[in-house]
């Protein structure tokens, strides 16, 4: 059975994985304000002095569950990315483009957006109670490295241009992905895509919006 807490949580106890794991159910369900101790310990099946004795706080736990919860989203993009890599290192450019679209439509999902709405205020607190913990940022960090790799590899091949800036992509990409909570709406459509129309990848940035969402905009009257 693999770890369920991959480079997220550092060592843990069966008991302790029991109320992180229960943490991260809870907080899929409520708001950080509405957990308590009482029911976290009940549904993790400890007591609740056994919750203080891992644990200094309810906050620590939250910070041990949110880290958990942001590597296993970005890591849902993983299953993609390794298809990616192994369509390069086979050789294999329909491959590679049929998952790279694959991984691009996952990121721009419904699934991922409801994801991102219930982690960006774990994110935001998370940042706020523990400003010196660096686990978040290597959880990005590594996912971030992956998709950079991949996008390099495929350049190395002429499956993406060699015109695009891979890295800058990246960022921009994972950027606008986990921004979705803040300013995105389903009619702007994927503000990043990788290309395929022209033959050689684009790494590109969606700047048109779609009609519905333009339509919205426009002033009663004015296109009468």
């Amino acid at each position: 059975m693999s770890d369920p807490y991959p480079n997220a949580v550092r060592s843990i106890s069966p008991g302790t994985a029991r109320v992180v794991e229960e943490m991260v159910v809870m907080l899929g369900e409520m708001d950080i304000h509405d957990v308590r101790v009482s029911v976290l310990a009940r549904r993790a099946g400890v007591a609740i002095p056994t919750v203080y004795y891992n644990f200094r706080s309810l906050t620590d736990i939250i910070v041990e569950a949110t880290v958990v919860m942001i590597d296993r989203f970005l890591g849902s993009f993983s299953q993609n990315l390794s298809a990616m890599a192994r369509a390069a290192a086979n050789v294999d450019e329909e491959h590679f483009r049929l998952v790279a679209s694959d991984f691009m439509e996952l990121c721009w999902s419904s699934s991922a957006n409801d994801s991102i709405r219930r982690l960006a205020p774990l994110i935001t607190y998370f940042r706020q109670v523990a400003p010196e913990d660096v686990r978040l940022r290597e959880v990005q960090a590594r996912e971030l490295t992956r998709l950079i790799e991949v996008l390099y590899s495929a350049q190395g091949k002429d499956w993406i241009s060699r015109d695009d800036d891979a890295a800058a992509f990246a960022v921009v990409h994972y950027t606008c992905v986990l921004g979705q909570a803040i300013f995105w709406h389903p009619a702007f459509g994927p503000l990043t895509t990788i290309d395929f129309s022209q033959g050689t990848g684009r790494l590109r940035y969606q700047t048109t919006l779609q009609k519905n969402f333009s339509d919205m905009l426009v002033p009663k009257g004015a296109a009468e």
